[in-house]
């Protein structure tokens, strides 16, 4: 590097509001404010984030059919650089021939999605020539290793995993079985996490890091104090369980629903599951509801680019999930000051909550009835004390150490 400033770009997939899309914008938004520049590469323009789009990154779209032209519209009246990649159908098919040749021809069932990606990187590669690539989610995963396998490996790549890997779908596990051992570094976001990646995909110890995702307490304060419009967060009403996060098997609403369906038997209460649904999802919700005589209890928000204000109003976060990496929602309840009650799933709850919150069984809607109950009737600790605690997990620790892994790579210390 020629000075001190870092030039790293990020890898998404896509907008859509999951939990590493939006760390991911975090983690830029932080480098930026250090003073350090940020690139964001998104091949599917597309999704639900807006107002998390870091200010001063440079975007990176690919141009594809696919692309969303009202985000385009509104991030471009932001007054953010955008600057749109083509795709060469030509180059495309090469690119699927020289990864064969090299014994990187991943199976999976969009190969020409993945490969029109690959060519967006290359192409952002050779323009932006950033010091180190950083990827999120699998898809990305595969496009940055292969991306840097065809540029002759001049650009370090950090694979970033947010989820137990050996949880990825069929065909992206046997992709990062193949293309994760070639990255420069695997950072994982707990110690389980990284264990799973050593274990099952085979990335040499060396060359995984655990780094803990981080929140900032005082912006996530700033955002709780929004105004929220849905009656159940007024005052005076009964207590609200509040669930954030996708319909998704992982996140096991079922066993949540049956778990209130209990609870709201000995404690008034209601319950509000907040985040990106379908419709027969929420049907499905519903009916299991009714069956345990709580349909009037439960209640939907959509997807919401503050969800700090519902926590801040909620009586306790629960969190119902088979499985983890290290769901930073739970740091972002507990720096709004709101207990929390997770699932003992593996790996990440366990790393926060250990001491701080009940961790009942995974799929054990007694187990997390019981803690429901405790948890409402004030079995808590203080607010302070739940702030204190977020604490541990500060934006500036996990920034500091993602810059000294970025700074290490850039200079070669580490191949």
């Amino acid at each position: 590097m020629a000075d001190d400033r870092l030039h790293v770009g990020f890898v998404l997939p896509s907008l859509y509001g999951g939990g590493a899309e939006r760390y991911t914008l975090h983690l830029a938004q932080w480098l930026i404010e250090r003073g350090h520049r940020a690139d964001l590469v998104i091949p599917c323009f597309a999704g639900d984030y807006r107002a998390a789009i870091p200010r001063g990154v440079r975007l990176y779209r690919g141009r594809l059919p696919r692309t969303d032209r009202r985000l385009l519209r509104e991030v471009r009246r932001s007054g953010a650089a955008v600057t749109a990649l083509g795709v060469n159908p030509v180059t495309v098919a090469w690119i699927g021939l020289v990864l064969g040749r090299k014994h990187l021809g991943v199976q999976v069932r969009r190969k020409r999605s993945l490969y029109a990606s690959i060519h967006i990187l290359n192409r952002y590669l050779g323009e932006a020539r950033p010091h180190v690539l950083v990827s999120a989610l699998p898809s990305a995963d595969a496009a940055a290793v292969c991306a840097a396998e065809l540029t002759d490996r001049a650009v370090p790549v950090v694979v970033t995993v947010h989820n137990v890997p050996t949880d990825y779908a069929p065909e992206w596990l046997e992709a990062a079985r193949t293309l994760y051992p070639l990255a420069d570094a695997v950072v994982a976001v707990s110690r389980g996490v990284a264990e799973s990646v050593r274990r099952s995909l085979g990335v040499d110890a060396g060359r995984v890091r655990t780094i803990y995702n981080g929140v900032s307490a005082g912006r996530i304060r700033r955002l709780a104090e929004a105004e929220v419009a849905h009656p159940w967060f007024a005052d005076g009403e009964p207590p609200v369980v509040l669930s954030v996060g996708r319909g998704a098997p992982q996140k096991d609403h079922p066993t949540l629903v049956a778990a209130f369906g209990r609870a709201r038997r000995e404690v008034d209460s209601r319950l509000v599951i907040l985040g990106k649904l379908s419709a027969s999802y929420r049907t499905r919700l519903k009916s299991l509801a009714r069956n345990h005589g709580v349909e009037r209890d439960l209640g939907f928000v959509d997807f919401d680019e503050n969800p700090y204000r519902y926590m801040r109003r909620a009586g306790l976060l629960a969190l119902s999930s088979r499985w983890e990496g290290l769901p930073t929602v739970i740091l972002e309840a507990l720096a709004c000051g709101t207990p929390v009650v997770s699932t003992d799933a593996p790996y990440g709850p366990r790393d926060i909550l250990g001491g701080w919150g009940d961790l009942p069984p995974v799929g054990d809607a007694p187990a997390l009835a019981r803690a429901l109950v405790d948890t409402l009737r004030g079995e808590r600790p203080t607010a302070q004390a739940l702030q204190a605690r977020a604490a541990d997990f500060s934006s500036e620790d996990a920034t500091d150490a993602y810059v000294a892994l970025f700074e290490e790579l850039a200079r070669g210390r580490v191949r």
